[in-house]
C-alpha cells in the first residue's frame, strides 16, 4: 500500500502539487492566527485584550475562509483521480483499500503541507507582527510566540478540514463500480445532499440569529456583530455552491449571443461542463472579493450611523492592522487556491484544447478559450461575492436605521481585478505551454 501510495502521487504530482502548496499557506495563516492567541495568554491588562480582539477578528475570516477553500480542494483532488482509483480496481486493489489510499494520501500531503507552512511562519512571526502593529508602542516589549501545542492544533485542523472534504468522494471511489467509473463523464454533476442542507439550515439561523441581535441594540454591540454578518452570508452561498453557482454562472454567461465568438461559446460550455471544477476556481475568489467589501461597506456603513446619529464621523476610520488582521490571510488563501485549483484542472484543458485544434480550430481560438474561461470564474465570483456584499449591507443598514447605504464597491473591484489577473496568467500560460505539444500524443495520453 505504501508503494502504490508513492507511486500515485508521484504520477499525479500536478494534482498533489496544488493541494500541498493550499495546505501550506493554510498553516502559514493559521500558524499567525494560533500565534496571537497563545501570545495574548501570556500577558495581563491592555496588552491581552489588544491580542485576543485581533485574534478573534482574524479567527473568524480565516477560520471561514480555510472551511470554504480546504474542502473545495480536498474535493477536487479526489475528483480528478476518480479514473485512475477505477483503474486500480480493475487490477486487483480491494475496494476498501481504494478508499483507505484516498485518505492516506490527502493526510500525508496536507499533514506535510501545513506543517511545512507552520514552520515557516515561525521564522516570520515577529517581524510580521512588529510591522502590523508598528503605530501601537506597547507592541515593542511583546514577544509573539507559537507553542508546539498550537502549532499542533492548527496541522491537525488544516488535516481534519481537508480529510472531511475529501471524505466523500473516497468513499465513492471505494463504492462505485470500476467500469461505472470509467463510463461516467469526467465531470460528475453537483448535488446538494442532506448534509448539505443541515449545515446550511445551520448557517442560515446562525446568520438570522446575528441578524436579529442587531435591531434595537447598542451602536457598541452593533459595532461587534455585524462584521460576522457577510461572512455568513458568504459560508452559506459556499455551502449552497452546487445550486448557487451553476444557476448563476449559467444565467449570466447566457446574456452574450452565441454567434458573438466561437472561442466564448467553447469556453462558456467548457465551463459549464466541469462544474465541480468551475466551482473550485470560484468559491475562493469569491470568499475574497465577499469579505472585503464586506469588511469595508460593514465600516463605512458604521461612519454613516454616526454622522447621521451625532453630525461627525468622531474619527472613524478602518485601522489598518484591523485590515491586514481580518483579510491578509484570507486573500492569501484565496489567491493561491484559486491559482493552483486551475493549474490542477490544466491537465483536462489541454485535452480540450487538443480535441478542438483537431476540429480546426487555430492557435488563437485556443488561447481565447483559455481567456474567456478566466472571465467567466472572475466574473461569476464578482457577481457572487456582491450579492453576499449587498445582503450584509441591506441588514447593516436596515439595523441603524440608516437613509442612505454606501457599498464599498470599488474594493471588490480592486479584488476581483487581481484574481482575474491572477486566473488568466494560471490558463493562459499553461496553455500556450500546451500548444507546443503534439495533437496526437496528447489526445493519446490517459
Amino acid at each position: 500500500m505504501i508503494r502504490l501510495i508513492a507511486r500515485e502521487l508521484i504520477h499525479n504530482a500536478r494534482i498533489w502539487v496544488g493541494t500541498f502548496a493550499v495546505s501550506l499557506v493554510a498553516g502559514f495563516v493559521g500558524a499567525f492566527a494560533a500565534s496571537l492567541i497563545d501570545t495574548s495568554l501570556r500577558y495581563d491588562g491592555e496588552v491581552r485584550q489588544f491580542l485576543a480582539g485581533g485574534s478573534m477578528a482574524m479567527l473568524i475570516f480565516t477560520s471561514i475562509t480555510a472551511v470554504i477553500v480546504l474542502s473545495s480542494i480536498s474535493n477536487l483532488t479526489v475528483a480528478l483521480q476518480r479514473r485512475s482509483y477505477a483503474l486500480w480496481q480493475l487490477v486487483g486493489v480491494p475496494p476498501s483499500r481504494v478508499g483507505s489510499t484516498v485518505v492516506a494520501q490527502l493526510l500525508i500531503v496536507t499533514a506535510l503541507g501545513s506543517a511545512s507552512g507552520v514552520l515557516l511562519a515561525r521564522s516570520v512571526l515577529n517581524p510580521s507582527f512588529t510591522l502590523i502593529f508598528s503605530s501601537w508602542s506597547a507592541i515593542t516589549r511583546v514577544n509573539f510566540t507559537l507553542s508546539l501545542i498550537a502549532a499542533s492544533y492548527v496541522v491537525a485542523g488544516v488535516v481534519a478540514v481537508m480529510l472531511l472534504g475529501g471524505l466523500r468522494g473516497a468513499r465513492r471511489a471505494s463504492r462505485i463500480a470500476p467500469i461505472v467509473a470509467l463510463r461516467e463523464p469526467d465531470a460528475v454533476a453537483m448535488k446538494v445532499r442532506w448534509f448539505r442542507m443541515l449545515l446550511a439550515a445551520a448557517v442560515l439561523g446562525g446568520l438570522c440569529w446575528a441578524a436579529a441581535s442587531l435591531y434595537g441594540a447598542e451602536f457598541t454591540v452593533i459595532l461587534n456583530t455585524s462584521i460576522v454578518i457577510t461572512p455568513l452570508i458568504v459560508a452559506l452561498i459556499a455551502v449552497l455552491g452546487p445550486l448557487v453557482l451553476p444557476a448563476v454562472q449559467r444565467a449570466w454567461t447566457s446574456l452574450v449571443p452565441r454567434r458573438a465568438s466561437a472561442s466564448w461559446f467553447l469556453a462558456r460550455h467548457s465551463a459549464g461542463y466541469r462544474l465541480s471544477q468551475s466551482a473550485a476556481a470560484i468559491s475562493p475568489l469569491m470568499v475574497a472579493i465577499a469579505l472585503t467589501g464586506g469588511l469595508y461597506t460593514t465600516s463605512a456603513l458604521l461612519r454613516q450611523s454616526l454622522i447621521e446619529r451625532t453630525g461627525d464621523d468622531q474619527g472613524w476610520s478602518l485601522p489598518l492592522e484591523t485590515v491586514v488582521l481580518t483579510l491578509g490571510g484570507p486573500l492569501l488563501m484565496s489567491a493561491v487556491a484559486a491559482a493552483a485549483t486551475v493549474y490542477m484542472t490544466s491537465h483536462a484543458r489541454e485535452h480540450e484544447f487538443a480535441l478542438a485544434l483537431a476540429a480546426g480550430a487555430t492557435h488563437r481560438t485556443v488561447i481565447a478559450m483559455a481567456v474567456w474561461e478566466a472571465v467567466i470564474y472572475a466574473s461569476s465570483a464578482f457577481l457572487l461575492g456582491l450579492a453576499a456584499i449587498v445582503g450584509g449591507g441591506i441588514i447593516v443598514a436596515t439595523a441603524l436605521e440608516l437613509r442612505s447605504m454606501p457599498l464599498s464597491w470599488a474594493s471588490a473591484a480592486i479584488i476581483a481585478g487581481g484574481g482575474l489577473v491572477l486566473l488568466l496568467a494560471a490558463t493562459v500560460v499553461p496553455t500556450i505551454a500546451s500548444l507546443r505539444h503534439s495533437v496526437a500524443r496528447t489526445l493519446a495520453a490517459e
